[in-house]
């Protein structure tokens, strides 16, 4: 009898427990003129995010990324080609945005509140924890000083085949 009553209790004390559900405010593909401004420019370019009632503390932003960036610096387009996770090189201390030979010809992602964050491989989302209200988030090129103007979306003559796409989620957690 004391055992059922412990049993009861127990599953009583488990299922009025609260749970954390994760609900996502927004999805948002980046349009590829905003794309375009970003790769082209050698600064941070400012990245809204529509949510309703704005961004929150503790909101995390999975951003997925794939598809190409020819950087030029060749005589052919396409020859110089990486995704937005970025290239190896030797020399760093020409990059624009951040001098670190991990980031090079990365698409990168910063937060108020945190630090730089370099775009993960096909399929893996990169995700940025808020740590305020209202925080701004910015999308910048890391490519060496200069070479910009050469850089564009996709690959081939007319940069046609896979251009970089960009998903952004703004996933909230709630306390049930």
């Amino acid at each position: 009898m004391r055992s059922t009553a412990f049993l009861l209790i127990l599953v009583g004390v488990v299922g009025a427990s609260a749970a954390e559900v994760e609900s996502r405010v927004l999805t948002h593909y980046l349009p590829q003129d905003f794309l375009e401004t970003a790769v082209r420019s050698e600064k941070w370019t400012s990245l809204a995010l529509p949510v309703k009632g704005g961004l929150r503390k503790g909101d995390v932003v999975r951003i997925w990324a794939g598809g190409l960036i020819d950087r030029g610096n060749g005589e052919q387009p396409g020859q110089n080609v990486n995704g937005p996770d970025g290239a190896t090189i030797d020399e760093a201390s020409r990059l624009a945005l951040a001098p670190d030979a991990a980031l090079a010809f990365a698409l990168l992602f910063k937060a108020e509140t945190s630090g730089i964050h370099k775009c993960r491989s096909a399929g893996k989302p990169l995700e940025i924890k808020l740590n305020r209200d209202n925080e701004t988030l910015w999308i910048g090129f890391n490519d060496e000083r200069g070479r910009y103007l050469d850089n564009h979306l996709g690959q081939g003559r007319r940069h046609e085949h896979d251009p970089l796409w960009v998903r952004i989620e703004v996933v909230r957690i709630i306390v049930d």
